[in-house]
């Protein structure tokens, strides 16, 4: 893969944006800050209590700092996001329904993982393994995506995917302790055959969506709204997915084993795992099978959830994804490009000896 790269670096020709823009300092520290708030707030909030001073506080805080984020990248003249794209609805659409998926994707990753090891006793190699199924459906979903995208479009392609990802988590939030890896893997077959099928035209609209002299700012927000996603869905289904193992934990160890241990168990399935090779052995193998159900009851709820998040970005996909491919969206993104660069001349101070070869420029568009 690394002898790929290198050489690709060699053969593919490298772009740049032939305007000279200052970096946006301000923007990055407020929209870094601001995220971090948000994100803080969300995973701690289960643990530290969502009415308490501290997650109330950075909540507050993720607000005042988001909304000086879009304030200052309204007034920049450079700015680090462009809130000019966010006018079009494929943009949006686009932008929305990738972090969507994403939101939903990675909580299936960190919680099956640990479905595997902590339930069922496989090793962290088999564990890993397991998820094979979903990269390999994931690989043959995108090709297929790109032979039929010219055809039925991406918003057919994007809402077709979208149904077969609700599907495959529905039939993982069906699995108990006890469940084979072969009715597994069928979950996660459709799982990543949606997602594949899903992502290229999604970033295929994102990019066709901002003038070719941006492309690195629509590259740059297609990796922020996964990144962003997977960050949000790992904090809220996670923190509902604890809170509903500490409730399971709670109710059903309660009388049984003392009450430290109870407060113990309730940290997660593995420290419970841990701590009960401590206690008597018929003892030791309730608490056991009461932290595996209750993992499993709380996993298969978080896959619910994620399944209800990705039948609304399906139902968005409907009405926020265009019909049309890239290939009938360049030629008004060259021009809109164009007009852009246009004003950008005209604005300037000494914008009046440019004006003509800007507006030169855009004529030959037309």
């Amino acid at each position: 893969m690394v002898a790929l790269a290198l050489i690709g670096m060699r053969i593919v020709p490298e772009s740049r944006d032939s305007r000279s823009l200052k970096l946006d300092v301000r923007g990055a520290v407020l929209g870094t800050a601001g995220l971090l708030a948000l994100v803080f707030a969300i995973i701690q909030g289960n643990e530290a209590g969502w009415g308490s001073v501290q997650i109330v506080g950075m909540f507050a805080l993720a607000v005042a700092l988001l909304s000086l984020f879009a304030l200052s990248q309204a007034r920049s003249a450079a700015p680090m996001l462009p809130l000019r794209f966010f006018k079009q609805r494929d943009f949006n659409g686009a932008v929305l329904i990738i972090g969507l998926i994403f939101f939903s994707m990675m909580v299936t990753f960190f919680f099956l993982t640990q479905y595997f090891q902590l339930v069922q006793g496989k090793s962290a190699f088999v564990a890993g393994a397991g998820l094979l199924p979903m990269a390999g459906m994931m690989v043959v979903g995108a090709p297929i995506a790109g032979l039929l995208s010219g055809r039925v479009g991406p918003k057919v392609l994007v809402t077709a995917a979208g149904v077969a990802v609700v599907f495959g988590m529905i039939w993982l939030s069906r699995i108990d302790a006890e469940t084979s890896y072969t009715t597994i893997a069928l979950g996660l077959m459709a799982f990543g055959f949606g997602g594949g099928m899903a992502l290229a035209p999604l970033t295929d609209t994102v990019m066709a969506a901002v003038p070719v002299n941006a492309a690195g700012i629509g590259s740059a927000v297609n990796d922020v709204s996964r990144e962003l996603g997977a960050a949000l869905g790992i904090a809220i289904t996670g923190s509902i997915v604890s809170g509903l193992y500490r409730s399971n934990i709670n109710e059903s160890l309660t009388g049984v084993v003392p009450e430290e241990f109870v407060e113990t168990a309730s940290e997660g399935i593995g420290v419970t795992t841990i701590a009960a090779q401590s206690l008597p052995p018929d003892v030791a193998s309730v608490v056991v099978e009461a932290a595996n159900t209750a993992f499993v009851d709380a996993f298969t709820t978080g896959l619910l959830v994620s399944a209800g998040i990705m039948a609304v970005a399906t139902v968005a996909s409907v009405l926020l994804i265009p019909s049309r491919m890239r290939s009938d969206q360049v030629d008004e993104r060259l021009t809109e490009a164009r007009v852009e660069d246009a004003r950008v001349e005209f604005d300037r101070p000494t914008g009046d000896a440019r004006v003509e070869p800007a507006f030169a420029a855009m004529d030959d568009g037309f």
